[in-house]
């Protein structure tokens, strides 16, 4: 990966300079035209989606991060999504590295904290103070964009985070130079390029099940009906779960849970 990818640039905080509002159509969150002014603290290739997304805070609230604290109210994250560059045969062109290179900007999309925002939200919904909101390449709403509460629903179990699904990365936080152990005897699938391989695993009851992340970003794998999950795992670390009951499982990310590659089943044998 390249530099930008691994460290944040230090450069102009968001938060110091007010968003420039242009025709957004919300009136809750306003398009940050100058985002590019802050840190570029991340870089995700989405090979599932064949996108690149670059995400912009500011300096206040990598400090934050690194110092495991909470995002200081009026913190805004912006992630500019351009689709990756293509071949004729319309497969990804990747740099020397191997990493998916940038093409056009088709979408971005803010979080923004503001003391209070919450109140607006149910509790099954309300991220703290954030507010979310997506825009097309030229600033305006995204009427294409999922529903606030989609957004809301899947930062919701992030708490932990500040609700913020890149914490880690803010933090500088990537890879597990010393991850435990697989458990002896588990049944393994790797995790990599937005992609879990083998995504269908048969195991007997009791037997462990571990995922362990080649990524360059955190997941966490949830089991539904089974209610366990791994702990976040950044690249290089192994989650396991153990499932005692025979059946049939479904899995996800709680990070991605509407990602299809980051998705599969466990089938637990007498």
């Amino acid at each position: 990966m390249n530099l930008l990818r691994y460290a944040a640039i230090a450069l102009v905080g968001l938060v110091a300079i007010p968003a420039a509002r242009v025709d957004a159509g919300s009136e809750k969150v306003a398009f940050p035209a100058n985002f590019k002014s802050g840190v570029l603290y991340n870089v995700i290739d989405r090979d599932d989606q064949k996108e690149v997304h670059q995400q912009y805070t500011s300096r206040e609230a990598i400090d934050a991060a690194k110092a495991g604290k909470p995002l200081p109210a009026g913190t805004v994250i912006t992630s500019a999504n351009y689709k990756a560059m293509l071949d004729p045969q319309g497969n990804p062109i990747r740099d020397a590295k191997g990493n998916l290179v940038a093409g056009e900007l088709d979408r971005v999309a803010v979080m923004e904290k503001r003391p209070g925002a919450g109140a607006a939200y149910p509790e099954n919904l309300r991220n703290g103070d954030w507010e979310f909101a997506a825009f097309t390449a030229d600033g305006k709403f995204n009427p294409q964009a999922p529903a606030t509460e989609v957004c809301m629903a899947c930062h919701k179990p992030h708490e932990r985070l500040d609700y913020v699904k890149t914490y880690f990365a803010m933090a500088g936080k990537r890879i597990e130079t010393n991850p435990a152990p697989v458990p002896q005897g588990a049944v393994v699938a790797t995790v990599v390029r937005f992609a879990v391989n083998p995504s269908r695993l048969i195991v007997p009851a009791g037997t462990p099940v571990s995922w362990i992340n080649i990524d360059d970003v955190a997941h966490q794998f949830f089991v539904e009906g089974a209610g366990v999950k791994t702990e976040y795992l950044l690249k290089g670390q192994t989650g396991t779960v153990v499932l005692k009951d025979p059946g049939v499982y479904q899995y996800g990310d709680t990070f991605y849970p509407a990602t299809e590659s980051l998705r599969g089943v466990i089938e637990v044998r007498k």
